[in-house]
């Protein structure tokens, strides 16, 4: 299997990462997730396509904490090693402002990004086609 094969097989529609990277609605992967751009980003109420409610109770959400700070572990790891990699006589102030800078710069991008990683663990797509005007009750 070459490399662009294992590419398209794992981002095909009907795989999570397909919801995640293309912030499409995890049920159906056709509606948005969100409202607005990578840095606005406001969760839907429900899904255009679909009609699926994005919130399964008050407070759903929260858990996303929890992958918000993997992923910022998961960049405070990867900085550093970068830094300990490129910079091997660097002083510890150098790796306290890499990985400050870093984890600031990609703050804005990892809040939205927990929110539908959050989601993809609740959600399952599927496949049939669902009628537009579905709605949740």
């Amino acid at each position: 299997m070459g490399k662009f094969e294992l590419r398209n097989q794992i981002m095909k529609k009907g795989s999570k990462l397909y919801s995640i990277f293309k912030r499409k609605c995890p049920h159906c992967h056709e509606g948005d997730f969100f409202e607005g751009n990578w840095l606005k980003a406001n969760i839907k109420e429900k899904c255009d396509h679909c009609g699926e409610k994005f919130s399964k109770e008050p407070g759903f959400y929260q858990g996303s904490y929890y992958v918000v700070y993997a992923l910022g572990v998961a960049v405070f790891v990867s900085l550093w090693v970068a830094t300990r990699v490129l910079f091997p006589l660097a002083e510890m102030m150098t790796y306290v402002w890499v990985i400050l800078a870093g984890l600031f710069i990609l703050a804005p991008l990892m809040y939205p990004l927990s929110k539908i990683i959050w989601a993809n663990f609740f959600f399952n797509y599927k496949k049939e086609k669902l009628d537009p005007k579905h709605e949740d009750a």
